[in-house]
């Protein structure tokens, strides 16, 4: 296991049934060619039979379940609303909490946990973000298998020790932790960049917490904290595997009802971010500089989310034609539209070269503001939409990518159609984004964090159609500060 990595109130959604007419030709009518020319527009993908059902229990905890009957397997996920960003309060208390879920319940310790879920061929995995917690199972559907394996993850879950022999080791690991990521430029970036967005907010601190944080925590204010934060009316539950509709109900109200008892936790609030642009330096010895551009954009479930995401994919396309392959001058750059539980979040990062880092700023910054005064071309759109198509049913070709999708619909309330965000895209049209980009976004209001050594500035290298020798490695991400 990598950690970082009752009764049913009733039906939400029912499931939909599409189907279709063959139709009949002559024979005397000359056949078209069984192949396609590439050159001709490609057929829309058809869309998944993967209907969603949708339940509450009585104490609380959200069910969503998709059956995928193919292999004689299922995967379930538990996530709770119990991130690092929860206990900004005390920093570490979610990490500690969390790490300390699997390392004993009732007659076994960590390493009978884990000899067990093996033995029963299952398999446990977790995770922890600013937002949540997560917990998944995969195992055999059949019940022989699958009982002791969901007896056991529910305890792990709802009735753990939490045990004080543990506790020094855990605060251990995550103490390595933040010192990788105090030796890592990268992470440090990102660090200085949340603290200039988020100031004084949960959302500022590692996921890890604190070095002082970590040394005050007591295995009671993790006692209280699991109480409350794994609760049945805070988790939710996602399934997708070889189940019937009443097995799925069954194991999501059997892992409720081993959970204390209570309510959903205070939502994260939204964080007021300074309204000034910020540009922050930070010095530190190194062969390139790391520049990170940031600032608040709209919440997963807005209508305009989709479309500041294609819109961002697009505006990567860019940067990368004109900072990598016709300048050289970077190994790779990416725009990305992200969604915190509280705030989205646009984030443009890259390595560059520490003697041109200011002339890339500025360049980047231009760029952007022509993208909002004249939005994207037609054919970027095409070409982005036509990409979606090709690889939309290959996102969800397994069981945990389509559970990755399901925990996003649950966790952002989003409509109960796997295919939502992908359908909402392609009806996009040049208007819509452009719009959305100008309700949302700005040119000037950038939060900015550019680290790397102190070196003489020099301008922009002319355009090239070659700039292969010129390209910026790709540095390891642990280095020394």
């Amino acid at each position: 296991m990598d950690k970082f990595k009752v009764a049913i109130k009733g039906l939400i959604l029912a499931g939909m049934l599409i189907s279709g007419q063959a139709s009949v030709t002559a024979i005397a009518t000359p056949q078209k060619p069984a192949l396609q020319s590439l050159d001709e527009p490609q057929a829309p993908a058809v869309r998944r039979p993967l209907s969603i059902k949708g339940y509450k229990t009585h104490n609380g905890t959200k069910i969503l379940f998709i059956r995928t009957p193919g292999l004689p397997m299922f995967d379930v996920l538990v996530s709770f609303a119990a991130g690092s960003a929860q206990t900004p309060h005390q920093p570490g208390l979610a990490a500690v909490t969390y790490s300390l879920l699997n390392e004993g319940v009732a007659g076994k310790d960590v390493n009978a946990i884990r000899a067990t879920f093996d033995n029963l061929g299952a398999k446990m995995d977790m995770g922890i973000s600013q937002d949540r917690t997560w917990f998944s199972l995969r195992s055999l559907s059949d019940e022989v298998r699958r009982a002791p394996a969901l007896e056991l993850f529910a305890q792990v879950l709802g009735k753990p020790l939490l045990p004080q022999e543990s506790l020094p080791g855990v605060k251990s690991q995550l103490q390595y932790f933040l010192d990788r990521e105090d030796q890592s430029h990268a992470a440090q970036a990102r660090q200085a960049n949340l603290s200039q967005l988020f100031p004084g907010h949960g959302y500022a601190q590692s996921r890890f917490g604190t070095k002082a944080g970590l040394a005050s925590i007591t295995r009671n204010q993790a006692q209280d904290f699991h109480r409350k934060a794994y609760a049945a009316g805070n988790a939710q539950i996602t399934l997708v595997g070889d189940l019937t509709e009443e097995e799925a109900q069954r194991i999501g109200a059997q892992i409720s009802a081993a959970l204390p008892q209570g309510p959903a936790i205070t939502a994260i609030q939204p964080a007021t971010s300074p309204a000034a642009p910020n540009l922050q330096r930070v010095e530190r010895p190194s062969t390139q500089a790391y520049l990170r551009l940031a600032q608040p954009g709209v919440l997963r479930s807005s209508p305009d989310f989709v479309a500041l995401q294609i819109a961002m994919r697009i505006f990567t396309n860019r940067l990368t034609d004109e900072l990598r392959e016709r300048r050289g001058l970077t190994y790779h750059v990416e725009a990305d539209f992200s969604a915190l539980q509280a705030q989205g979040l646009l984030t443009i990062q890259l390595q560059t070269q520490p003697e041109q880092a200011d002339a890339v700023l500025a360049h980047i910054k231009t760029m952007f503001s022509d993208f909002l005064a004249q939005g994207p071309t037609q054919q970027e759109l095409d070409d982005i939409q036509q990409q979606l198509v090709g690889s939309a049913l290959l996102g969800s070709a397994t069981n945990a990518q389509i559970l990755s999708q399901l925990h996003d619909i649950s966790a952002h309330n989003l409509p109960l159609e796997l295919d939502f965000s992908t359908q909402a895209a392609l009806n996009l049209n040049l208007a819509s984004i452009k719009n959305a980009l100008n309700r949302h976004l700005h040119a000037e209001q950038w939060r900015v964090v550019l680290l790397g050594p102190k070196t003489d500035q020099q301008p922009l290298p002319a355009p090239s159609e070659s700039a292969t020798n010129a390209m910026c490695r790709a540095p390891d991400e642990n280095v020394a500060s």
